[in-house]
């Protein structure tokens, strides 16, 4: 089990370098209306970045959660859970983006750009934009397990609630912070693991 989690914790770092790295490219070298960027290899590139990045990120969020499981009571089991569910969706998208997307770009351009009326495509983009507010209930258990560096947890909050504010820029700059949010996560957790941050002395577990 311990090999596990100190594979989890760089997993997570990796991930979300991975995930940082592809959205960032996709926000500086890709065309901004996603049916002309989506039939480029460049598009191509970043949507398998973020896909790797995707599923490495919760391979080193199942590995945080585990070490904490039992301190983190019924409350972070549901987190995790729902972090699942998240990572699900969230994927599934970064999926299609790779290898169905190029062909809606030259098939249907409208369902890429959002110009076509499709209420269950809105109510799946909502659905996933919302869902990734589990990493922060997940980071709020986390911290009240008192496992790991305070900065874990911070960390996995802003990772979920960051989604939730508005901010002057593309969705692709959400995923580079959610992404950069994500390696510290991981670094923390391990620099804890090691010894070479304090963690608080666990009281009574959460429920």
């Amino acid at each position: 089990m311990q090999r596990f989690l100190s594979f989890g914790y760089v997993i997570a770092v990796a991930g979300g370098l991975l995930l940082a790295m592809g959205s960032a490219m996709q926000a500086l070298l890709t065309d901004p209306v996603l049916s002309v960027a989506a039939s480029t290899p460049i598009f191509t590139t970043t949507a398998v970045l973020r896909l790797l990045g995707s599923a490495a990120v919760l391979i080193g969020l199942t590995a945080i959660y585990i070490r904490c499981a039992d301190r983190a009571g019924l409350f972070g089991l549901v987190a995790y859970v729902l972090v699942v569910l998240n990572m699900i969706l969230q994927t599934g998208w970064m999926w299609s983006d790779a290898f169905i997307a190029p062909a809606l770009a030259g098939a249907a351009p409208g369902i890429l750009d959002g110009t076509v009326d499709a209420p269950r495509l809105t109510i799946a983009f909502l659905a996933a934009w919302i869902m990734n507010a589990s990493i922060a209930l997940l980071g709020i258990a986390v911290l009240r397990s008192r496992t790991f560096p305070r900065t874990v947890g911070i960390a996995l909050i802003v990772m979920g609630a960051v989604t939730l504010f508005p901010l002057p820029v593309d969705g692709p700059v959400y995923e580079v912070i959610i992404g950069l949010a994500c390696a510290v996560a991981g670094v923390a957790a391990h620099r804890g693991q090691t010894g070479d941050a304090t963690v608080e002395p666990v009281g009574v577990a959460a429920t």
